[in-house]
């Protein structure tokens, strides 16, 4: 990790995208029988974006939701989303959730973990957002949202290769968050003291005599977020190199690169503050800490974000949400639910075919959208494993 004077970028060092370790066939083989299932068997929704109101019984493997461009069906998958995580993978105002006209939104679903069944409800209002498990309101969004874990695949997912850093940040604490809920306190406590801190520096000064307790809770909070996202990044590592392998072509190398632009040690992330409050306070910004983390993917030693091509991005995107359900299902020790919205027009027929493959053998309930269905073949399935259901303007049509 950095150092003071180190610039606060230094490397985790590249995980490589080389071939399983022996035994891993045995591992997997003992996950399929221990890892409990997560299945939804029955959802509904109201009056959530254009969904005025619909019911469906999934099935337990593979669910195919068909239509023209503009029918809700990505407003389906964002409603199982908002439901198990209590936001939306679309946008950050989750006002705009619920149907035009309408005060509130609501989704619930029955749902089982293994053996175990219960229910779970979110409602949404212009006051805000309630969630519920077996008609208990939850108070805490950390245990709310390791409760029922679900990865999403959509063609904004682009960015976590291409965009800027706060994507892969994003991924990283998703995960990080399944092995300590405790994280998403310290990213709050984080971010606060790290504002209060520049208001201080540029209002009163770099000697002003509140400082140093605003950096004490800045190292604290992040130094624990910076190893938070060490560990995930280790482990996200691990799991995204077997999906790369998977759906890229045999001879390509990956490798993901975890650049902490902070410490995790507190007493060196204290010293590092105190050494840059002039800089910080001539910047107008904070240069020091997680907020300036980053996770570095490359293709055969060379940058992904700069040099891949448009195909290889759609594989890395696709192979980091492979991972991430990998490394949530160990940390979490249940399958998660798996959406992905309208996969067939990101990847080319046989990258899709890669995709089944891996669907087959990962045992999550599964939700994808798309405009052909021919594209989405499920063979081996048994006709109870999956249902196809079709939207038109919101309704159901059949199944």
């Amino acid at each position: 990790m950095s150092g003071p004077g180190s610039g606060g970028s230094t490397s985790s060092g590249p995980v490589s995208g080389g071939a399983a370790p022996s035994g891993l066939a045995e591992e997997s083989g003992a996950r399929e029988r221990d890892v409990p299932h997560l299945l939804i068997s029955r959802l509904r929704l109201k009056d959530f974006r254009n969904i005025s109101e619909l019911s469906l019984e999934p099935a337990p493997r593979f669910n195919v939701i068909t239509g023209d461009n503009g029918q809700g069906k990505t407003s389906l998958l964002e409603a199982i989303y908002a439901l198990c995580t209590s936001r939306s993978f679309r946008t950050d105002r989750m006002k705009e959730l619920p149907r035009t006209g309408s005060a509130f939104a609501r989704v619930d679903a029955e749902l089982s973990e293994g053996d175990r069944p219960r229910t779970q409800r979110l409602s949404l209002s212009g006051e805000g957002r309630a969630m519920f498990i077996d008609e208990q309101r939850a108070t805490r969004l950390a245990d709310y949202a390791t409760r029922t874990p679900v990865i999403v695949f959509h063609p904004g997912d682009l960015d976590l290769t291409m965009g800027g850093a706060t994507a892969r940040r994003d991924l990283l604490d998703r995960v990080g968050l399944f092995s300590g809920p405790g994280l998403l306190d310290d990213r709050r406590r984080y971010r606060q003291a790290v504002r209060e801190r520049q208001k201080v520096l540029e209002l009163r000064g770099e000697r002003a005599p509140e400082l140093e307790a605003y950096e004490t809770l800045i190292a604290h909070h992040g130094s624990r977020l910076a190893q938070s996202r060490a560990a995930a990044a280790l482990e996200l590592a691990r799991t995204t190199k077997s999906g790369f392998r998977r759906l890229a072509a045999a001879e390509l190398r990956f490798e993901m690169d975890y650049r902490t632009g902070g410490s995790t040690d507190e007493d060196e992330f204290r010293t590092e503050l105190l050494a840059r409050r002039s800089g910080d306070r001539r910047r107008h910004v904070a240069s020091f800490g997680p907020h300036k983390d980053d996770l570095v993917l490359s293709v055969d030693g060379r940058p992904a974000r700069k040099t891949a091509s448009q195909g290889q991005h759609r594989i890395l995107a696709l192979s980091l949400k492979l991972g991430e359900l990998a490394a949530i299902e160990s940390a979490r020790g249940t399958r998660p639910l798996l959406l992905l919205d309208d996969v067939s027009s990101e990847l080319d027929p046989s990258r899709i075919g890669a995709v089944q493959s891996f669907l087959r053998d990962s045992q999550s309930q599964v939700f994808v959208t798309t405009t052909r269905p021919d594209l989405f073949q499920t063979p081996g399935a048994a006709a109870s494993e999956r249902r196809d259901f079709r939207l038109r303007a919101g309704v159901l049509e059949g199944s």
